[in-house]
């Protein structure tokens, strides 16, 4: 078994000021519940392993290179197997880790440091099952660790190993109660507008999540400062109107008949082909026409041979 934290400096005993260890896995499962997901079940050896790499990055720091490498070059799977997680096939530990300020909130850390989209995966892992995280503090600096085991390859049928040794607590559960309504995205009005309706532990963070903008944005829009709070029921701009596009059918200027004249396709018949139009809509028979012109070429004819006939006397 590998001896974690040797080497590292002694660290301070964390102040309170920023969110524990359960605090951070209860907003986890509140982001995972906001997409509809199960929350996943705090394992013991996975929260002895996240807190060990937690203390080993506080006592290194500010020389840290990597977070995500342990004591002797370990990464987030040998620390578990360290610590008796037993090796499953397709099991992987997924790991997060951030270094913050003591003001730093758990919405700033789940939302905005891990809000990209490789760490939003490790919370929002599909197939991951179980959890653990670690919280550390040195020189003014927070150090989180966050560690997920997610099947990959069998996709779950692999029989869960946990041990819950610090089994689900009470007060993270009934923190986590409150999240447990998937946020349901609102459809643009008509003037392009989105207003969502706050429900049950929605957060203004979660709502910038879900529709993808800016926490800042929503906070101008709705005129929040960044220590307001919102509340269920409360309707929050996510987008205000957009300028309106022209229509296909644009209106006709100033002048023009109100219903302008369109081409109707009719269907081609023999009896159609021998008919032509003149302005006024009325319709001449095309061999009557055909005869008036040979008649009249006859007569021009005619008298073009009597000329001459005459010229030549």
């Amino acid at each position: 078994m590998l001896a974690l934290g040797l080497g590292a400096r002694p660290v301070q005993a964390a102040l309170r000021l920023a969110p524990n260890a359960y605090e951070v896995i209860a907003a986890v499962n509140a982001l995972r519940a906001s997409y509809g997901l199960d929350a996943y079940a705090v394992d013991g050896r996975l929260m002895i392993s996240a807190q060990a790499q937690a203390d080993y990055l506080a006592g290194m720091y500010p020389d840290i290179v990597d977070g995500h490498t342990g004591p002797g070059g370990t990464d987030a799977d040998a620390r578990a197997l360290a610590v008796g997680f037993p090796y499953v096939e397709g099991l992987d530990i997924n790991e997060n880790w951030a270094s913050l300020p003591a003001d730093a909130t758990v919405e700033t850390l789940i939302y905005k440091v891990w809000g990209d989209e490789v760490h939003m995966h490790t919370m929002l892992h599909p197939q991951g099952q179980l959890v653990g995280a670690g919280v550390s503090f040195n020189d003014g600096q927070f150090f989180y660790i966050l560690d997920v085991a997610a099947y990959w390859g069998d996709a779950g049928l692999t029989p869960q190993p946990t041990t819950l040794a610090f089994g689900e607590q009470a007060a993270t559960q009934q923190y986590v109660s409150q999240y447990i309504a998937p946020v349901t995205q609102a459809k643009p009005a008509a003037d392009g507008s989105i207003v969502h309706t706050v429900q049950s532990g929605q957060s203004l963070w979660m709502l910038a999540t879900h529709y993808g903008v800016e926490i800042d944005t929503l906070r101008k829009l709705n005129g929040l400062g960044a220590n307001d709070t919102i509340y269920i029921g409360q309707k929050i701009i996510i987008r205000g109107p957009t300028e309106a596009t022209p229509s296909a059918a644009a209106s006709p200027p100033a002048g023009s008949p109100s219903a302008p004249f369109t081409l109707q396709p009719t269907a081609f018949t023999p009896a159609a082909a021998a008919q032509t139009t003149d302005q006024n809509g009325s319709f001449l028979n095309f061999d009557t026409g055909l005869w008036f012109l040979i008649f009249f070429g006859l007569f021009a004819l005619g008298l073009i041979l009597i000329v001459i006939g005459t010229s030549g006397e």
